[in-house]
């Protein structure tokens, strides 16, 4: 029979295991305690930081513009640009664009009544070719006197549109001026069309109708003129130069009034 040892009477008791005793860290399988966060002491979550980031940026914007606003400035207050701004230099390009003006001034005058002289014998031409309503006209242009009074308009087109730019005043003159050489322009090809159609069944177009086309044409270009020459009027009484009528008619017989001495030209 085996032998059973006994343990000693004054032996002490030995307690759990460590495997049996509960673990506050937690075991496989077993979750384990922790210790509560105190309800004051809560981190703060993200949110609640980018807002109090914004707020404090927000705030430090605000006071800059305030500052930089309100703070009287001590000495001279710096240009809306950046830069500073040299006062010898604005004088300088403010007297090169009036001695430009003066000089566009000069030569929209000049030109105004040099083209006004040229074309007269041409719009005498048209006006005996596309008489006002009720009256006859005095014939056909030949095909040399469309060719010369092309050259005539060719020639003034050219010169206005040599004209520099310049001020919106100036450009009103010399665009009126455009448009009416171009007019007239579309008058001659009209006219020329006109003169090789001879009305027939076969004719594309009816002769009479054409010269109603050229004649409006005809208007509008002297409207046009009439608009630029109107402001470049005006120009020169603002320039203290007295009146420049340089008005293009409708015939040679009816006043343009243009000044022949353009400076000082008065009526």
């Amino acid at each position: 029979m085996p032998k059973t040892r006994s343990r000693p009477r004054n032996a002490p008791r030995r307690g759990p295991s460590a495997a049996a005793r509960p673990s506050s860290r937690g075991g496989a399988g077993r979750p384990g305690t922790r210790s509560p966060v105190p309800v004051g002491r809560r981190r703060p979550g993200r949110g609640a930081v980018v807002a109090a980031a914004l707020a404090v940026a927000t705030v430090a914007l605000v006071l800059t513009v305030v500052l930089l606003v309100v703070r009287p400035w001590e000495g001279e207050a710096p240009s809306s640009s950046g830069f500073d701004v040299d006062p010898a230099r604005v004088a300088e390009l403010e007297a090169a664009e009036a001695e430009r003006a003066v000089e566009n001034l000069t030569a929209a005058g000049e030109l105004a009544v040099s083209a006004q002289e040229r074309l007269l014998p041409v719009m005498d031409g048209l006006y005996e070719a596309l008489p006002p309503e009720g009256e006859v006209a005095k014939g056909e242009p030949t095909s040399a006197e469309l060719g010369e009074w092309r050259d005539v308009v060719d020639d003034v087109a050219a010169d206005v549109e040599a004209l520099p730019t310049g001020s919106s005043e100036h450009n009103i003159v010399r665009n009126g001026l455009m448009l009416s050489t171009g007019l007239l322009g579309d008058t001659l090809d009209v006219l020329e069309l006109a003169a090789g159609t001879d009305g027939g069944e076969d004719a594309g177009e009816d002769p009479a109708r054409l010269h109603d086309v050229a004649g409006g044409l005809r208007t509008r270009a002297v409207d046009a003129w009439a608009v630029a020459a109107v402001q470049l009027d005006l120009q020169y009484v603002e320039a203290d130069r007295g009146h420049l009528h340089a008005f293009l008619p409708l015939h040679s017989g009816m006043s343009a009034e243009g000044e022949a001495e353009l400076p000082h030209g008065d009526h």
